[in-house]
């Protein structure tokens, strides 16, 4: 009877050791698997502006996001954390806009929240070092090239490696104001009172005649002229200084 309750002691004592690390090593696992991280306000910005760059890959910028309203840190699981824009507006955006997003974890849902943010897209682009005034050319001394928001502009900015040695300022341009589409128009080529060789095409034939520009143009520009001869007025496309396409 002893060696019998001896025995039993001896295997109650051994299950008792092998169940204490059965449990242990599940509190273990369970602690591993409920481990959580704090997303700041700032790791959700740069989240945010990744996720606007994949969304607007053709404005060829880098986005830069600001909280409007302050955000508490957030505990999510350990893992790779996407960010999800949602709703985003089909007119584009703007410097300030409510943004909705979904923060996903290793591919699961965490939560889905809308927060007022404001938006910079920065871009290389030619700035005035100085006032240039309407009929200018455009001068690569007079621009300097910097990195400046573009998100706020009404027209594109200009590109920094176009041609610009065609181009003139069409209106004013302030010192320090960025370079827009809108600034700039093609050097005009013929002006009101010049004589030029107007190129008239009927079928097969190619008839030349000179005729007087009514007006300044710049190639490819349509443009009001008339016959030396006929006095008939007509209308055709600037070629060059020299010559005028009409249809």
């Amino acid at each position: 009877m002893k060696i019998a309750d001896h025995s039993i002691r001896t295997f109650i004592l051994i299950l008792l050791i092998v169940l204490a690390g059965i449990t242990l090593h599940s509190e273990e696992a369970t602690e591993q698997n409920t481990s959580l991280k704090k997303l700041s306000g700032q790791n959700l910005t740069e989240y945010l502006a990744e996720a606007l760059s994949k969304a607007y890959p053709q404005e060829n910028g880098e986005f830069k996001v600001s909280l409007l309203k302050a955000q508490a840190e957030i505990n999510v699981p350990e893992g790779s954390v996407e960010i999800k824009l949602k709703d985003l507006p089909g007119t584009g955006l703007r410097s300030r806009i409510m943004l909705k997003y979904e923060l996903h974890v290793d591919g699961l849902l965490i939560q889905t929240e809308s927060i007022p943010v404001e938006i910079q897209m920065m871009k290389e682009v030619l700035v005035s070092k100085r006032r240039v005034n309407r009929g200018e050319p455009i001068l690569l001394d007079d621009l300097s090239l910097e990195i400046r928001d573009v998100l706020g502009l009404r027209e594109p900015p200009v590109d920094p490696s176009s041609d610009l040695s065609v181009y003139e300022i069409q209106y004013t341009l302030m010192q320090g104001k960025i370079l827009t589409e809108r600034n700039i128009r093609m050097r005009p080529v013929v002006d009101r009172g010049d004589i030029v060789t107007g190129w008239l095409k009927r079928g097969l034939l190619q008839i030349n005649l000179k005729v007087e520009v009514m007006e300044e143009a710049a190639p490819g520009q349509l443009v009001r002229v008339r016959n030396i001869k006929s006095k008939k007025y007509l209308r055709g496309i600037v070629y060059d200084e020299n010559s005028v396409l009409i249809p």
